[in-house]
């Protein structure tokens, strides 16, 4: 799908326009799509996004599986893995096992874009699905409380029915609905890098934690290549990544006890900041407008699981304005009592990955925090 040429269109009737071609806004649109709707998502990058999460717990995959895409997802190379070690101080904590903790017995990774790039594909098979890369959505009118027009960076002009903005971080209709929300903050900061894939990390996923605060993630992420995460106190940041006055193999050489093949190829340069922001937002919707994925919340990459409850949520949305485009239900009374009401799951899940970034610290603490079932993420 090319960039969206810019020259001037007839108005033209959509039941949904989605701002963001991540995952939730892709789901939405391949969900209504097969329905028979007419959608368009705009999204201002050139194309799928590269980067974004890459784990996909038991709900999610369970909703790909539902759309069947799961076959198409691991040609595009996703790895099933069953196991996370973990380490506290340089001594195992505990191995957690999909195959004993979950009812799935496993999770997935891949890159943002694979998964993404998966269910765009399927979007491509439907006529009445358009999602234009390259551009933006420059202003909307309201009359009656709902959003009726909304207007392209080159000039087409858009009817909608609903209006949904999936469009993470850079959100554009945050205000309109609402900018109300709880944020989370932490001592840590988060870096990233991606080096070649070794034999430790083929292995298993392995997450490393110290008393001082520090932490480190190991996984796979293709067959040739791995990422991985160094959390650091805040105040060690430009230290460890910027100034390099701390040495970063030789720190984590300190409690990453079963990675020092990874370690050696790690290089401070490399790293690039992986912002943690958490949250949830107060209001979902307002009227004809509503927010998806991660303008509505966030949780702590630790739970690695928010990427599946966005997946899920756009099932939830997509019956909801099933209901509503048949006549089966006025689209406010059902979000407001079918979706607006996520905000607790979502709450629950944020509120478990605060727990478990406030206590890795402590041995004791971070063991009294973790749960077992809540962790697998099939609930």
């Amino acid at each position: 799908m090319n960039a969206t040429p810019r020259v001037a269109q007839a108005t033209v009737d959509f039941d949904c326009v989605i701002l963001g071609a991540g995952i939730g806004g892709a789901m939405l649109a391949l969900l209504l799509g097969r329905q028979g709707r007419r959608v368009l998502v705009i999204d201002p990058k050139p194309g799928v996004a590269t980067r974004g999460a890459e784990i996909l717990k038991p709900r999610g995959i369970r909703v790909l599986a539902e759309q069947g895409l799961l076959d198409t997802l691991a040609s595009r190379g996703a790895l099933k893995r069953h196991v996370i070690d973990y380490h506290h101080d340089g001594k195992p904590l505990f191995s957690y096992d999909f195959a004993e903790h979950t009812q799935l017995g496993h999770f997935l990774i891949a890159p943002y874009s694979e998964i993404v790039g998966t269910i765009v594909a399927a979007c491509a098979d439907l006529s009445h699905v358009d999602i234009r890369f390259g551009c933006r959505m420059v202003d909307f009118a309201v009359a009656d409380s709902l959003v009726t027009r909304c207007t392209l960076d080159d000039g087409t002009e858009l009817r909608t029915r609903v209006l949904v903005d999936s469009s993470g971080s850079g959100a554009g209709l945050r205000e309109f609905v609402g900018s109300e929300r709880d944020d989370n903050r932490y001592h840590h900061v988060l870096r990233m890098s991606t080096i070649p894939m070794t034999d430790s990390i083929a292995a298993r996923n392995r997450l490393y934690f110290d008393s001082r605060g520090w932490f480190a993630y190991f996984y796979p992420v293709s067959a040739e290549l791995a990422r991985v995460f160094v959390g650091v106190p805040q105040e060690l940041e430009r230290p460890v990544f910027d100034e390099h006055g701390i040495d970063l193999k030789g720190r984590l050489s300190t409690f990453v006890t079963r990675s020092d093949d990874a370690i050696a190829l790690l290089d401070g340069d490399r790293f690039m900041p992986a912002p943690v922001t958490v949250f949830t937002s107060k209001p979902y919707h307002r009227d004809n407008v509503i927010l998806l994925g991660s303008v509505v919340f966030s949780p702590h990459p630790m739970t690695g699981q928010g990427m599946s409850y966005t997946l899920e949520d756009a099932t939830v949305l997509a019956r909801i304005l099933a209901r509503a485009y048949d006549g089966r239900g006025n689209l406010e009374p059902l979000l407001q009592q079918q979706y607006q009401v996520r905000r607790s799951v979502h709450n629950d899940l944020v509120e478990y990955g605060d727990a478990l970034a406030r206590s890795y610290h402590d041995r004791a603490a971070y063991l009294s925090a973790f749960h077992t079932s809540r962790h697998g993420g099939d609930g």
